[in-house]
């Protein structure tokens, strides 16, 4: 009797044990999940990575200038990037419905207005981004008089920032003058690009899109 219990006991233990082993096996940290990849952001040798993305819609841009002609008496008040799939995005926001015009193209240097002063950026290839609109705090309007978009040379985000970005490499202001704002933006390489207006009809803001692949097609 006194072995029979002794036995059962062990087995009672190591089923417990394989339990709790099965149990960490899906919960640890670096542990493989569902989707192939550990939960510590490590690819799983055993487990073949996802079906790579397809960025079909990229290889229709082109490298090419592409402008819209018109102006607006709205400000310029904020730069923003983000990142997708297949592309890096850059979006200028400008505070008020109108439409707005833009040149966007690749120059060898991108250069300040009004004075044509080079405003060098990291990157193998600089995207001169023109909007047709004056800077916030670089016009007698505004809706939040006394403040600025910034100086010339700033940089709405550095090489820092965007260490690790597929495409984007730094975003600085080439400033504000005669009704149109300039930004240099460095770029990987000369990828290809494309350059759009929206209207976000909840705040009633327009919105400059620039779009930078993140592969030549």
């Amino acid at each position: 009797m006194r072995r029979f219990t002794i036995v059962a006991a062990v087995c009672v233990a190591t089923a417990a044990l394989v339990t709790a082993c099965d149990s960490d096996a899906g919960t640890a940290s670096g542990a493989p999940t569902s989707s192939g990849r550990s939960t510590s952001g490590q690819s799983t040798s055993d487990v073949a990575d996802p079906s790579p993305v397809d960025c079909a819609e990229t290889r229709e841009w082109a490298t090419k200038d592409t402008r819209a002609d018109s102006m607006s008496t709205d400000e310029l008040y904020h730069v923003r990037a983000g990142r997708h799939d297949c592309y890096d995005r850059l979006v200028l926001d400008i505070n008020g419905p109108a439409e707005v015009g833009f040149l966007v193209g690749y120059v060898p240097e991108v250069t300040t207005d009004g004075a044509g002063k080079p405003v060098p950026v990291d990157g193998d290839a600089a995207l001169q981004v023109i909007v047709r609109a004056s800077a916030q705090g670089y016009d007698s309007g505004g809706h939040q008089p006394g403040r600025q978009l910034g100086e010339i040379g700033h940089y709405f985000y550095s090489p820092e920032q965007l260490a690790g970005w597929s495409s984007l490499r730094a975003v600085r202001f080439a400033g504000s003058f005669e009704g149109q704002s300039t930004l240099a933006v460095g770029v990987r390489e000369k990828l290809p690009f494309r350059a759009f207006t929206q209207l976000d009809e909840a705040d009633q803001v327009r919105k400059l899109v620039v779009d930078i692949a993140h592969d030549q097609p």
